[in-house]
């Protein structure tokens, strides 16, 4: 009897092992995962509260908010989207000049957004700023099928803490 146990022990333990080394290797692959830290998480409150995110020009209208942290890239964020009549021109400047009056630091060489497609244009500006021992990123954007005033635009603040954020 105890030779007919033996094999299935022996079953049952590779059984085992090989149940306990793909849990290990799946819980290896998801701590690989950048995910959202804690601090990070904490941080993107901290950006919800910036003024910049309520600055607008007059007449803009806010008509969305966001914030929170992105789990697949593990950064804070947050921003606001506004409807204004305002012509494209005329937000960056408002931004630009808002922006540097925060304390801000414009990069005038941001990386460029695609000119066709979906999505979004990030052409309007990009900023950056030391918030927190972090440096956080300043984008103002336009949806891609922006044809002049009457349409939406968006101010987002982004950033990490173990990474600086660029433009």
């Amino acid at each position: 009897m105890v030779k007919e146990l033996a094999p299935r022990t022996i079953r049952i333990g590779v059984t085992g092992a090989l149940i306990i080394g793909l849990s290990c290797a799946c819980a290896g692959l998801l701590s690989a995962l950048p995910g959202c830290s804690d601090r990070n998480e904490r941080f993107a409150a901290t950006l919800a509260d910036l003024p910049i995110l309520q600055a607008h020009p007059d007449g803009a209208t806010a008509t969305d908010s966001e914030s929170g942290c992105d789990a697949d890239g593990g950064f804070a964020f947050a921003g606001r989207q506004y409807q204004t009549e305002m012509n494209p021109e005329g937000i960056v400047s408002f931004y630009r000049a808002a922006a540097a009056a925060d304390g801000w630091l414009a990069d005038d060489n941001p990386t460029p957004a695609p000119s066709t497609g979906p999505g979004v244009s990030a052409t309007g500006g990009c900023f950056l700023k030391k918030i927190d021992g972090s440096t956080a990123r300043l984008i103002i954007w336009f949806p891609s099928n922006l044809q002049g005033p009457g349409d939406a635009y968006g101010i987002d603040v982004s950033g990490r803490y173990d990474d600086a954020a660029e433009c």
